[in-house]
């Protein structure tokens, strides 16, 4: 599977949203559809047994121990444009997932752009040992559960874990 930018099935989605409630009574699954645009996932930034983890891209653009901000030149001016959450990570089947093309049409052209400077940004500033490293690291701080601000801020993993694999077994192998 190449390294890139991923939409992910939105009914699988609130399938992770509800099982998720279902344990803890709220969720930190994120919300990738909204009014005027879809959300998307990046790469397979870790793997847990045969289930890889994307992490979302978002608009938050804060240094924070738990992600890697995204950074793009505009006019000689580096900005930081988003940024990879790794507390929202999720495991999701290939099944679930749909490549963003930067080519297509109906994306306006100064957002093709943005797209492409931010893949070039992850894939070559940050790399993918590095992300690979802070998917990791963040993933095992929330499982030891030390840290009960990042724990409460943060998706329930191996809940998450159980959740895609009762959704393979269920609707993606019949």
């Amino acid at each position: 599977m190449k390294l890139s930018f991923y939409y992910v099935d939105q009914g699988y989605i609130e399938y992770l949203k509800e099982k998720e409630i279902e344990y803890r009574g709220f969720t930190t699954v994120p919300n990738l559809n909204y009014a005027n645009k879809t959300k998307f996932v990046y790469g397979v930034v870790m793997q847990i047994d045969e289930l890889n983890y994307f992490v979302p891209v978002t608009s938050y653009n804060k240094s924070k121990e738990d992600n890697i901000v995204i950074k793009v030149t505009e006019h000689k001016i580096i900005k930081s444009v988003g940024s990879l959450r790794f507390n929202y990570m999720i495991p999701v089947p290939v099944a679930c997932l749909t490549s963003v093309n930067f080519k297509d049409m109906s994306f306006p052209e100064e957002y093709k752009t943005l797209l492409d400077k931010e893949y070039r940004y992850l894939k070559k500033s940050i790399g993918i040992g590095n992300i690979q490293k802070q998917a990791k690291k963040t993933y095992q701080k929330v499982l030891e559960g030390t840290d009960l601000q990042l724990l409460k801020n943060s998706c329930a993993f191996q809940l998450l874990e159980m959740a895609c694999r009762e959704y393979t077994e269920k609707y993606l192998c019949k």
